[in-house]
């Protein structure tokens, strides 16, 4: 009720609890939304650096280079020569499925035909067990990704 003076303290702390408790279950969603959207925009841009590896050793005839650091969430671009390109962290808080890189070798190298010198997966994860895996097949350097979610997590 309001009356010249405005609203009462009761009709406001019941205001706020009512935008408390939608709040509570709101918050979840949209961090859970916010975390999958970063887990797909590192894949996304991993998938992408890679690409644009690929595409530059074809162009310039000679070896490019992706660099995985194994335990860390992050990745390094090297050109010709092997000279420092780029420094490219994952988006948080996106990492490697189990912690880890699950290539067998943390170096990519794109030859002047394009062909790649490492064939498997490189998997991400969110905290909700959302995974997206970048395959890489040997030679032909031909990239795919797949999305899908982990039960149980």
């Amino acid at each position: 009720m309001t009356d010249d003076f405005g609203y009462s303290l009761l009709e406001i702390l019941i205001g706020l609890m009512i935008f408390a408790m939608l709040s509570a279950l709101v918050l979840p969603n949209v961090t859970a939304l916010l975390d999958s959207a970063n887990l797909h925009q590192t894949a996304l841009q991993v998938l992408s650096d890679l690409r644009m590896q690929q595409l530059r050793a074809e162009e310039f005839q000679a070896y490019q280079e992706v660099r995985f650091a194994p335990f860390a969430p992050y990745y390094f671009l090297y050109g010709n020569s092997g000279r420092f390109e780029k420094y490219q962290p994952f988006s948080w808080p996106t990492d490697y499925y189990d912690g880890y890189l699950h290539l067998p070798n943390p170096t990519v190298r794109f030859d002047d035909l394009g062909n790649v010198s490492e064939s498997g997966q490189i998997a991400f994860t969110d905290p909700l067990g959302g995974v997206q895996n970048i395959v890489l097949y040997l030679q032909y350097g031909d990239m795919r990704m797949t999305t899908h979610m982990l039960l149980g997590k």
